[in-house]
This record gives structure tokens, C-alpha cells and sequence, in this order.
């Protein structure tokens, strides 16, 4: 099936940035978000990813309009690097932070949404899972 675009392309999105300390999990989900029409960028670790961010924003004037954080990362877990993430976006848009996890969502969603990730999702998620929230959080 030949499609002229794809769903993240229609919400808008084009670029994200995927952190996960596991490299088959970061290909995983780059390879999900790029069959929804993402450019992706992939680090392995917390303090990459905000580097990242930093780095992004001064040299591009831009940030990634996702950004999928791992919550555990050995040096700067997801809620660490989210609130990094936040405030490197200080005065811009706030770009979606969905932060992805084995653990069970009760123990950890409460700790992600107030470092200000804007959801929290199981691993292993399918894309079916994330399309729908990129459509709620783009249509607010």
C-alpha cells in the first residue's frame, strides 16, 4: 500500500527523539515512529537526550516535536531527563514527552507527569497505541 502521507506528517510531527539505554529498543520504537512519517533521532542514554535538546534548540533554533524517553536510563532516568528536557524548552513550545516503561504504570505515572511528561505508556507499545495519543495531544 502506497500511502502520500503519513499520520504523523498530518498531526504535524516530523521530528523526534527516541532515548533508551537498549539499542534493539531504541531501533524498535525509531522504526515505529518512522513508519508514521517521523525523521528520528536516537541516543542511548538520559543525559544524551537532553544534551541533544540543548543542542538542538541552540544551534537549529528548533526542537523535536517528540520526544520518547525510556524510564530507567543508568545515567538520568526518564523523570530527570524529562524535567531537563522541560526546562531547555523554557519560553518555547512544550514539545510532547511520552515516557515508556516496564514497570507498572500505577508505580510510575504519578512521578512522570509531574516531571512533566505528557504520558506514560507499557513497553512493549504498538504504534496503534501511540497514534491515538499524538492525536490528543496535538488537538489541544
Amino acid at each position: 500500500m502506497v500511502r502520500d502521507t503519513y499520520p504523523g506528517e498530518a498531526m504535524g510531527f516530523r521530528t523526534a527523539l527516541v532515548a533508551d539505554d537498549c539499542a534493539l529498543t531504541r531501533e524498535v520504537h525509531a522504526d515505529l515512529l518512522r513508519s508514521i512519517g517521523f525523521a528520528v533521532t536516537v541516543v542511548g542514554s538520559g543525559n544524551a537526550a537532553a544534551d541533544e535538546v540543548r543542542r538542538a534548540i541552540a544551534t537549529h533554533n528548533r526542537i523535536y516535536e517528540l520526544t520518547l524517553l525510556d524510564f530507567d536510563m543508568p545515567d538520568g532516568d526518564g523523570p530527570s531527563t524529562a524535567r531537563q528536557i522541560r526546562s531547555a524548552q523554557s519560553g518555547l513550545w512544550a514539545a510532547p514527552l511520552l515516557c515508556v516503561t516496564s514497570h507498572r504504570l500505577d508505580r510510575v505515572k504519578p512521578a512522570c507527569l509531574a516531571a512533566g511528561f505528557d504520558a506514560v505508556l507499557s513497553k512493549p507499545f504498538r504504534i496503534e497505541t501511540v497514534t491515538p495519543w499524538l492525536r490528543d495531544v496535538t488537538a489541544g
